[in-house]
């Protein structure tokens, strides 16, 4: 079963997106709670749905070299990106429709920030632990519900792109309820803050017009930030952009 990824966004903004990711490549730290939770082993097959252009990708690949790792998204322009940043890796398999992998064929499965787009949710996550041997997790990272983060795309990034952003943004109960739905044997959830962090105010403004493919100045993008987001001086001098999110590990 495929994803309900919104195909024409992540096309367009899929070279835009890179340049921010490339750029600032110590900003994101909403990868360490999945790499901890799936307990990445050198000759674990795991897959990874949503894989985009690879940001999770590398950092699952350079742990589990001896074993296979399936990246899986609907938009080809950033599997594109993913297979030339990850080209090292002979290991990775790219694919774009999940029903390609046989059932119980994987022991870990893993998405970070694909999630709001999908439509729905309780089958994507049904479809994910058929694909698990028994046992296996199903670790989920996304934006959280009722937040900054949901509050900005809404009214920011929604209204001034020319693709639109909108999303389903979970929050724990409904964590709850799909993995009671998707039949999982355990469900757990956490939601905290996760720090972006940056040399300066350009950088986060950079970062975020990018990113989403904002058609704004860096002025008025940083204004946006500053608006709907906690920002913290960090005692090495970076600044911190505390961005809400909600992590699930979903056990089969």
């Amino acid at each position: 079963m495929q994803t309900n990824l919104d195909d024409t966004r992540f096309n367009v903004i899929a070279a835009s997106y890179e340049y921010a990711i490339a750029k600032y490549p110590d900003a994101r730290n909403d990868g360490e709670w999945l790499i901890n939770n799936i307990n990445v082993q050198d000759r674990d097959v795991i897959l990874e749905i949503s894989a985009g252009t690879g940001f999770l990708t590398q950092k699952i690949a350079k742990q589990n070299t001896g074993g296979v790792l399936y990246a899986q998204d609907i938009a080809p322009k950033t599997l594109e990106i993913n297979s030339k940043k990850c080209g090292s890796f002979e290991h990775i398999n790219y694919i774009t429709d999940l029903n390609t992998i046989k059932d119980e064929s994987c022991d870990k499965a893993v998405s970070l920030g694909g999630w709001h787009h999908m439509e729905d949710q309780i089958s994507i996550t049904k479809s994910a632990l058929s694909k698990l041997k028994k046992g296996g997790v199903f670790c989920v990272g996304d934006f959280s519900d009722d937040s900054s983060i949901q509050r900005y795309f809404d009214e920011i990034v929604d209204n001034i792109t020319v693709t639109g952003h909108q999303g389903l943004f979970a929050s724990k109960s409904r964590m709850v309820n799909i993995g009671r739905f998707a039949q999982a044997a355990k469900t757990d959830v956490e939601v905290f803050d996760v720090p972006f962090n940056f040399d300066s105010k350009n950088d986060i403004a950079e970062f975020f017009q990018k990113v989403f493919a904002l058609d704004l100045p860096l002025e008025e993008t940083y204004e946006g930030v500053e608006r709907y987001f906690d920002i913290k001086q960090a005692d090495n001098g970076k600044l911190a952009v505390m961005v809400p999110y909600i992590y699930a590990k979903f056990t089969k």
